[in-house]
């Protein structure tokens, strides 16, 4: 995933609480960098309900554009 790519996905994740339109390679390695956490037993779901981790708040803030 590219760098904007995985904002987005943050992005998402942020706002719905669900990993929507997300390949399930993309959730392993947003997860593999300890961006994301996926519900317990939610793991092979279409679009698992998901959380940013600190890191993942972290990252979504500083790479937000100002409004």
């Amino acid at each position: 995933m590219k760098h904007d790519e995985v904002v987005a996905a943050l992005q998402i994740i942020a706002d719905k609480g669900m990993a929507i339109n997300m390949t399930k390679d993309d959730l392993q390695s947003l997860k593999a960098y300890n961006l994301i956490e996926i519900a317990k037993g939610e793991e092979n779901e279409r679009s698992p309900a998901c959380t940013l981790t600190k890191k993942g708040r972290v990252m979504l803030k500083a790479n937000s554009k100002p409004q």
